[in-house]
């Protein structure tokens, strides 16, 4: 997840060197790909949950006949991305942004799409080798994928050697590449040698409706917590861009410098995740929420260092992404506020991957849809328009929600309602 949040920040880094009109087209549009991403990479999570208890329970050909069923979801899923795609243009003028971000903003997105089905492919084979208990696998193929997009964005961006300069589009062409590269290498290492040897990956492809029923049971509110997530801070990203291409700029470097919390807290999720389904189909519940509650504390550690880095070195880390004066004044009175909305955000993401293990994810389906919409976005503008605080009292009133968030997930899991759960297998 570290390499991860590498990636995407090399690319806000680099097109933010460019300008920063630059730098805001890629933050909205990263943000736009992800929210019409979401629904579909929340929905490859169910693949951890039933692979991790068909695992734990030692039914090893079981993992294989969910991957292949993982399969089939992420290659239709991506199929319908590339339809969705086609909307594009509709979709960023919904979002209103000023003209120039807005031209650029819609290159990025259409390039970005074209890997699709690579992208969410790559998410559902990723979640088999964590749901087998093997995140290493996930993790050398994302440094793989990382070293391609570093690449490709020096040369690309700036017109490096055979490169001409192709600035935004440049970022998009090599997060293409990147994703490419991740779903071949992972479809490769799944059909080696020992993985058919102990697992027969290479068999138990034949299409079971009842298994894409439980995968779609499960996936589907890990899906809409995920897109009523991004989507809430889509919207609120185009909120801010109505307050100018300044803090827009700035929302971004603050978003982008917040995934130094975000991806490697989604790593303690997956830990959790893994472990709590491990540990159920095991039959041993006590112990799942022994590793859920140790997911918990590495994740408030960590990003209780990270608050200190924030605090500590504000202009540096925005100064980092774009030195232009105004960016760097409105992102160095926001940052505060995200050192502390980041502990409690880590907070719901590992609690909520902790009780995903377990199949429990209606409920913070219903907390995501309650808070995003209801709480974090009123409270921004409250606090932004109403009382005329601009971008620093949105950021405020988005502190506020995520802590009470935070509370609600953890609370969740404290009562044990998930060991009511079943997860039947056919």
């Amino acid at each position: 997840m570290v390499s991860q949040t590498v990636m995407w920040t090399v690319d806000s880094a680099m097109v933010g060197h460019v300008g920063k009109t630059e730098l805001a087209a890629v933050g909205l549009g990263g943000l736009m790909v992800f929210a019409l991403y979401a629904f579909f990479v929340g929905l490859s999570y169910s693949l951890n949950t039933f692979v991790a208890q068909s695992h734990g329970a030692q039914r090893y050909t079981d993992c294989a006949r969910y991957m292949w069923h993982g399969i089939y979801l992420g290659l239709a899923s991506g199929a319908v991305i590339l339809i969705v795609r086609l909307f594009n243009p509709f979709t960023i003028d919904l979002l209103g942004p000023p003209a120039e971000v807005r031209d650029l903003g819609l290159s990025y997105t259409g390039i970005r799409m074209l890997s699709a089905p690579f992208f969410i492919l790559h998410y559902y084979l990723s979640n088999f080798f964590r749901g087998i208990g093997n995140t290493r696998t996930p993790m050398k193929v994302a440094f793989l994928a990382n070293f391609t997009n570093i690449v490709l964005d020096y040369f690309m961006i700036f017109g490096k050697g055979p490169f001409p300069m192709l600035g935004v589009d440049g970022a998009a062409w090599a997060t293409f590449a990147a994703n490419v590269v991740s779903a071949v290498a992972l479809v490769i290492i799944v059909f080696n040698a020992k993985y058919r040897t102990r697992y027969e990956t290479h068999r138990h492809w034949k299409l079971d409706p009842a298994r894409i029923r439980q995968l779609l049971t499960v996936g589907t509110p890990i899906g809409i917590h995920y897109f009523l997530d991004i989507g809430s801070f889509l919207v609120y990203s185009a909120y801010i861009g109505r307050m100018g291409t300044d803090q827009l700029a700035a929302n971004q470097i603050i978003i982008q410098v917040l995934a130094l919390s975000f991806m490697p807290c989604n790593g303690f999720s997956v830990a959790a995740t893994t472990l709590m389904g491990k540990y159920i189909g095991a039959g041993m519940p006590a112990i799942a929420k022994k590793s859920a509650y140790s997911a918990f504390k590495l994740g408030l550690a960590f990003t209780g260092l990270i608050a200190l880095l924030y605090i500590t070195l504000p202009g540096p880390l925005i100064r980092l992404f774009n030195s232009d004066p105004n960016v760097v004044w409105f992102g160095t009175r926001i940052i505060y506020f995200a050192a502390l909305f980041q502990i409690f955000d880590g907070v719901q993401i590992v609690v909520s991957g902790a009780l995903r293990g377990a199949g429990d994810t209606k409920f913070p389906m219903i907390l995501a849809l309650g808070s995003a919409w209801f709480l974090f976005l009123p409270l921004a503008y409250v606090f932004g328009t109403i009382l005329n605080l601009g971008v620093i009292g949105a950021w405020a009133g988005a502190t506020i929600y995520v802590i009470l968030l935070g509370l609600g997930m953890f609370a969740r899991l404290k009562t044990d309602r998930w060991k009511r759960i079943q997860l039947t297998a056919p």
